[in-house]
């Protein structure tokens, strides 16, 4: 977010109630409206004007048929509307008194004003019993239409489009009538055009009776302070006020001002005109203390106030809430609130303007409960619920398209003053990685990718260098110290996975993956003067490795390829597939079915057929094991392959997902991964054991000699060679939570519990041993894409589908098993074996179930 102040980084969470559509003709009208207030027969009637009455929980709407309508809201869905009146024109303006207001307030009538520049006050409790509304009075005296209605006391308020502002009053004398009558006590005017709008509010302190600012359309403010008068008869102040222009704003807007609002708690008076922007001056200071332009370039057509959050929500024309914070001036969230006006059956509403958008925003209101608003357009009414009590804040400003990685610092020590790094980076599909401050989470850097879409990210802390992957199959160095980049190219597709692996020591490597089916291991330091190159390649998932498995290995996976050079500069292949040899390289093969054999000649003959019947697999995940020194790769063909990182032998393989691998996680010994078939598994990495073949020295004499290039001979063999036959697992256990695919991991570092996170929009930690999901966390309007670990707080970052970061606090002892520490320095001795027994244990009896799946 944007500011220190944690309470101003609330996350807001915004989702519909109900929705409701605006009928051609209410309840309880006793006879239609005349045909000549229906201008257009085949349009339906739109909502003009809008006014809630706190005291009755009913939302009144003028429609532009002159009829005055209203809805008896509840939390569930409203009540059928009901019909008030009718006006010669278009409703503009309604006005409902509060009960302190006078008669008006103690009568619970209805104040309108509309385009025939009439202003009627209705009755609709029904005091006559043959009508229940009354038209109880009709006032005259504008000439042009009443744009907006304000009743303070015994007074109404009104303006209009003939730039006048006149005040009415309740005649006294009156007492014994039904209803209160009034008449035109003062004019007000001299504004430049049309007044557009008025706004009133108090402190509600002792003697202070509030201010109306009212805003026409040359942008100008004016403000007008009602006084009491004192009346000498009775030796106290009377019920007489006298309205004074006590100050007046020039050009506070460059064009016409639409919609105002006097907030007294702030001092702020908020404006919307049609510049398309939003501002807040400072009533006290004389001085504009925020101005908010639409980040959409439309304009903002309604607006409304959040006292206890200090926000402004405003409706633009494009059907988007926006929600601004006073404190930070910061826009804080987004939401697209309406749609593409329809008719029954999903038809174009008629009078809809075809490839129009979204509805524009009519009007924003509190209604109802705490955080509850109605939303009105031109023919719908939307409850909206805004909740701020959430467990979860939001890094906003930042990208605009889905957030595809994130990487947080471990914290070691950056720069010559010795300050720990826990910064975070993260990556998107709107090509941009952003740096951001992990003290406040705001946004500290940008960098962007122009030349291809951005796949993949990771950070190389010790050299301070951000790793990209891209589409073109590309790997970007950026130096964030000179701020140069270097380019790596040998995927010739989308780069899917990048992780740094301290293999040998001293060495530390970048692995790389694509969805060619290659791992390539890459050495990016510049030490010595030696540029980043390439160290080592092998195909980990593809062809090669299905041939193997068609030539009668038996293992899935087993035989594929891989290259290293050699410290002369040659290259040693290893596995089952074959490397055509050149004079000036030298290559051993190692085969389990000799060539020319049956199995050897049918994989040759179904190879080429398995390749046109299915796709090839891609690598989508990958994992360095620093324990057990292995590489772990997953993809699109369900299988997890691990390999050697000294001499990238193939070790082995878990199955036992039923769709493409997503994501993978490691804590000591045990490998969890996540799939597109919503499920989590449970593996030990490299399990123990394992049968062990003999090939005769003689055997692998031949195999070379038959897969060598002319002129070079193979080179002598051993008398015999051990290798360890490869492993095939089945998971140890199967967790089950999410819908959707799953689409990132990782262990909380103190209480070893896991985290995962999936495109369902849940954030679940998991107690893996007992396969309980401790607590759940869950975003309705969000898919979630990726997420990491912060190492300064108790936190999970999490990326979304969406473009939104959100930030999690997870509090260890929360979600903590006791008594049990599976990962950290305090972690006892055998813990690890504890767990694995444990864990074991516990899938003894569904051991069987899962090798039927």
């Amino acid at each position: 977010m944007f500011s220190d102040d944690e309470e101003a980084e609330i996350a807001v969470d915004i989702r519909r109630v109900y929705a409701a559509r605006v009928p051609p003709c209410s309840l309880g009208q006793k006879e239609p409206i005349k045909p000549l207030l229906q201008s257009a027969r085949n349009k339906d009637p739109s909502v003009v004007s809008s006014h809630y009455d706190p005291a009755k929980k009913r939302l009144f709407f003028g429609l532009d048929n002159g009829a005055v309508c209203f809805w008896p809201l509840t939390e569930s869905e409203p009540n059928s509307s009901r019909f008030v009146g009718a006006h010669g024109g278009p409703v503009t303006a309604i006005c409902i008194p509060r009960r302190s207001d006078g008669d008006l307030g103690k009568s619970g009538l209805i104040v309108t004003g509309a385009v025939d520049s009439s202003i009627k006050i209705w009755d609709y409790q029904g005091k006559v019993i043959l009508n229940p509304t009354v038209c109880v009075q009709t006032l005259y005296g504008h000439s042009g239409t009443v744009t907006s209605l304000v009743i303070l006391g015994d007074y109404i308020v009104s303006s209009s489009t003939d730039g006048s502002i006149k005040m009415w009053r309740q005649e006294e004398g009156r007492g014994q009538l039904v209803y209160p009558w009034f008449e035109l006590q003062a004019t007000v005017t001299g504004m430049d055009g049309w007044v557009r709008c008025m706004t009133y509010d108090s402190s509600n302190d002792v003697g202070e009776l509030g201010a109306i600012f009212a805003a026409d359309e040359s942008g100008s403010v004016t403000k007008l302070m009602p006084e009491a008068l004192w009346d000498d008869s009775i030796q106290r102040l009377s019920t007489r006020m006298e309205f004074k222009v006590v100050h007046r704003v020039e050009r506070l807007h460059d064009r016409g001002i639409s919609t105002i609002r006097f907030v007294a708690k702030w001092d702020l008076l908020l404006t919307v005109a049609f510049d398309n922007c939003i501002r807040a001056y400072d009533v006290r200071t004389s001085s504009v203390r925020h101005c908010w332009v639409n980040e959409r370039q439309c304009q903002f057509t309604a607006l409304e106030v959040n006292t206890e959050f200090d926000e402004v929500l405003a409706g633009d024309a494009q059907g988007v809430l926006s929600i601004y914070s006073v404190l930070t001036g910061r826009l804080m969230v987004t939401k697209l609130l309406t749609q593409q006006p329809s008719g029954a059956g999903g038809a174009p509403r008629r009078g809809a303007t075809p490839g129009g958008g979204a509805s524009s925003v009519l009007s924003i209101t509190a209604v109802l409960g705490r955080q509850l608003y109605a939303v009105m357009t031109a023919h719908d009414l939307g409850l909206w619920q805004i909740e701020h009590e959430l467990d979860y804040n939001v890094a906003r400003g930042g990208h605009e398209k889905a957030v595809i990685s994130l990487y947080s610092c471990s914290g070691g020590v950056a720069g010559p003053s010795g300050d720990h790094d826990y910064r975070i980076f993260s990556a998107s599909l709107d090509n941009t990685m952003r740096l951001w401050d992990p003290y406040d989470m705001a946004c500290i850097r940008v960098m962007d990718e122009v030349k291809s879409e951005v796949s993949a990210m990771t950070f190389y802390e010790g050299w301070n260098i951000l790793v990209t992957g891209h589409d073109n199959g590309d790997i970007r160095l950026w130096n964030l110290d000179t701020s140069n980049t270097v380019t790596l190219r040998q995927h010739n597709n989308t780069v899917t996975s990048l992780t740094l692996a301290l293999v040998h020591r001293n060495e530390e490597l970048l692995i790389s993956s694509s969805y060619d089916g290659w791992v390539i291991l890459w050495d990016i330091r510049s030490l010595r003067g030696e540029e980043p190159h390439m160290v080592a390649k092998f195909r980990a998932h593809g062809l090669e490795a299905a041939r193997a498995a068609m030539s009668g290995s038996g293992v899935a996976g087993e035989g594929a390829a891989s290259q290293r050079p050699s410290a002369t500069g040659a290259t040693v292949s290893h596995g089952s597939a074959t490397m055509t040899a050149t004079p000036a390289i030298t290559t051993t093969t190692v085969s389990a079915v000799p060539p020319g054999s049956a199995g050897a000649a049918g994989a040759s003959g179904e190879a080429p057929r398995a390749a046109l019947t299915f796709p090839e697999p891609e690598i989508l995940a990958l994992r360095f094991d620093p324990l057990k020194k292995a590489i772990v790769t997953a993809g699109t063909d369900k299988v997890i392959k691990v390999w050697a990182a000294a001499g990238y032998d193939f070790l082995g393989s878990h199955s036992g997902h039923k769709d493409a691998v997503t994501c993978l996680a490691l804590d000591s010994n045990f490998l969890f991964s996540g799939s597109d078939d919503c499920t989590i598994c449970l593996w030990d990495t490299v399990p123990a054991g394992g049968q062990k073949t003999h090939y005769a020295g003689a055997r692998l004499t031949a195999v070379g000699a038959g897969l060598s290039g002319a002129g070079s001979g193979p080179p002598p063999a051993p008398a015999s060679l051990t290798l360890k036959a490869p492993f095939s697992s089945r998971p140890l256990k199967v967790l089950s939570g999410h819908r959707k695919s799953v689409t990132g991991l990782d262990v909380l570092p103190s209480s070893g519990n896991l985290v995962s996170c999936s495109l369902d929009g849940q954030l679940l930690v998991w107690d893996y041993v007992a396969g309980q999901v401790l607590h759940r966390f869950a975003h309705d309007t969000e898919a979630f894409r990726c997420l990491a670990l912060r190492y300064d707080r108790p936190e999970v970052l999490v990326g979304t589908m969406q473009a939104s970061l959100l930030r999690y606090a997870v509090h260890e002892s929360a979600v903590a098993v006791p008594g049990l520490s599976r990962k950290g320095p305090s972690r006892p001795d055998g813990t690890v074996a504890a767990v694995q027994e444990a864990v074991e244990a516990l899938s003894l009896a569904g051991g069987a179930e899962d090798s039927d799946r």
